[in-house]
Order: C-alpha cells, then sequence, then structure tokens
C-alpha cells in the first residue's frame, strides 16, 4: 500500500477527533446530520477517557488530545514496521507537526465549505453549523474588525493568516512539513 495513502487516512482520523473537539467547544446543534455522525464515530473512543467533559476556559481538549496520540501510535507503528532509523527526537515531533497541520487545514476546509455555502439558500443549515464550529477561531477578529454592513471579511482574514502561518511552518521544518 503506498504510503501517501496511509498517512491520508490517518490525518482523516486525526481530523475527526479535531472537529469533535471544535463541536463540543462551540456547542453546535447536536440534532444536526452532520453533528450525530461526527458523534457516532468518535464515542467509541472518547467515552473511554474519564476527562472527556473537562476544559480549559471552555475549550474541549480530550478530542484534541485523542487526535496527537493517534498521530504518535500512527507515526510509531509506521516507524517499527518500515525498520527506519529514526531518532527519538523526530519520532516525538512528528505527531506533534502531524496534529497541528492536520487542525490548521481543517480549519481552512471549514471555512472555505461555510463561505460556499452561505451562497446558496439550500445549504443554510449546514453554513450555520460550520458558521458555529469556527466562531471560537474567527470570533477575536470579529471583535477587532466587526463586520461592514453585510460584509464580513473576518474569514478571509483567518484563512489569510492561516496561510502565512502554513508557508511559515514549511520555511521551519521544510520537506518534514510536506510529508506530514
Amino acid at each position: 500500500m503506498r504510503l501517501d495513502l496511509i498517512i491520508m487516512v490517518a490525518e482523516a482520523i486525526v481530523m475527526l477527533f479535531q472537529l469533535r473537539a471544535l463541536m463540543q467547544t462551540s456547542s453546535v446543534d447536536y440534532y444536526h446530520r452532520l453533528t450525530q455522525v461526527v458523534v457516532s464515530l468518535t464515542e467509541p473512543v472518547i467515552k473511554l477517557l474519564p476527562f472527556r467533559n473537562n476544559n480549559i476556559k471552555g475549550f474541549y481538549y480530550c478530542g484534541m488530545l485523542i487526535s496527537l496520540i493517534l498521530s504518535f501510535i500512527f507515526w510509531a507503528v509506521l516507524v517499527f514496521t518500515t525498520d527506519s532509523s529514526l531518532n527519538i527526537t523526530l519520532l516525538l515531533l512528528l505527531p506533534v507537526l502531524m496534529t497541528i497541520k492536520c487542525f490548521g487545514y481543517l480549519l481552512i476546509g471549514l471555512m472555505i465549505v461555510q463561505a460556499l455555502t452561505s451562497w446558496l439558500p439550500s445549504t443554510r443549515s449546514l453554513s450555520y453549523l460550520l458558521g458555529q464550529i469556527t466562531y471560537p477561531v474567527v470570533s477575536p477578529v470579529q471583535r477587532i474588525i466587526p463586520p461592514i454592513g453585510m460584509i464580513d471579511i473576518s474569514l478571509m482574514i483567518v484563512l489569510l493568516g492561516l496561510y502565512l502561518l502554513n508557508g511559515l511552518a514549511y520555511s521551519i521544518f521544510g520537506t518534514l512539513w510536506l510529508i506530514i
């Protein structure tokens, strides 16, 4: 099996638990279909942890912690099954980088889909749900730059910031950032 496909599946699973953490933090509509799917897929793992409903300043970190643990397990299994000579520092760095990169790409994807669905009347409920999910990330920018009439540029500013952070991470970590 191709390594890039395996990494992509691992990233999708990591993003699923990160999405759960975002949904739990923003108290989204529990009865929306997307919320039900995410909860039903992640609940078997989340319910094993005794601190699943704990938060730090309103951020429910259980899903993020599970995504970090899963990415560590993924990289450990990948390294030990391929007999790669990888030092321990890199083995500890790869899961952290994967978790950060997946979270950034998850936010970018959610915001782009939110912007696209807000234009179509038939997808307003999905746009509203995505707006609830991304609210904790977008709201600090909205406090600084409030909507101008009907135009809210805070989503674009956050997206631009995420793209700049992605470029900065690439300049720091190079090809390692591309592999993950």
